[in-house]
């Protein structure tokens, strides 16, 4: 028996996967430490989840995303702007930045992963987050106060604040993806098949669309029972690619998904 297999076994359905948090509601203290692993100065601020420091190296802010700013091949998100322009009004009165370092301490692109705070320490994505200017993520194993940053999300949607008021960012039904509908998304469908290959577990919904988890992430899931999915109609969040003709998004962990029409048990 496969190791995914006997983990469901442990696990009974106990409705959504999305952790069920207590706001703390201060958001002056949301998502803060006591402990920094540096403290750097800020030079350029890119967009609202990636900034530059004195000395060339670029940050990407950990446990959020924020809308894309317009390139050549895309215009400028909803709200992309905006958020770019709160992260400066962090700064404005000092460049300082503290920084505490995730697990993985770089990405693929080679900038650094950090929660980023300003010299008063204030937690910046959190701030962002509540304000509606980005989402919740988590990226094992960059996990450091995951509960934390989608309770602040909450509070957001709850307030219909930002991008949770904006028709661009309703979650897509996957049976609706197209080309022009990749990056980031929050997608809904139903799960119509699981399968496995050498490396992962796919959850297949309709229309072509997968959700891959790799088989080492699935120590995040020891407690989600996967094989229970099947039949079930959920919401997920993350990056939508296309390959081989096929629209795939990746899930590292399960905050990044949850069961629709089912209430969470405390």
């Amino acid at each position: 028996m496969q190791l995914w297999q006997v983990s469901l076994q442990k696990a009974p359905l106990v409705g959504a996967f999305f952790f069920s948090w207590v706001v703390n509601g201060h958001a002056e203290q949301e998502c803060s430490t006591e402990s920094y692993d540096e403290v750097a100065t800020l030079q350029k601020i890119y967009d609202g989840d990636t900034i530059r420091l004195t000395d060339g190296r670029k940050v990407r802010l950990i446990a959020i995303n924020t809308p894309e700013m317009g390139h050549v091949e895309r215009p400028e998100q909803a709200y992309a702007l905006k958020a770019r322009e709160t992260l400066r009004s962090f700064f404005s009165q000092s460049r300082v930045v503290k920084l505490k370092f995730g697990k993985e301490k770089k990405d693929r692109y080679q900038r650094l992963l950090a929660h980023v705070f300003t010299q008063d320490g204030r937690n910046v994505a959190a701030q962002l987050i509540r304000r509606g200017y980005g989402f919740a993520i988590a990226v094992p194993p960059n996990l450091w106060s995951s509960e934390c940053y989608f309770s602040v999300e909450q509070v957001a949607r709850q307030a219909n604040r930002g991008i949770w008021s904006h028709p661009n960012y309703l979650p897509k039904k996957a049976s609706e993806i197209s080309r022009e509908k990749t990056g980031f998304q929050i997608v809904e469908g139903t799960i119509t098949s699981i399968g496995e290959s050498k490396k992962s577990i796919w959850l297949n919904l309709e229309k072509q669309f997968a959700l891959r988890i790799n088989r080492k992430d699935l120590r995040y899931f020891e407690n989600t029972p996967i094989l229970a999915l099947k039949g079930k109609r959920i919401s997920v969040r993350g990056w939508v690619s296309f390959y081989n003709g096929k629209f795939r998004m990746s899930v590292k962990h399960p905050a990044m998904l949850k069961v629709l029409g089912l209430k969470v048990l405390d």
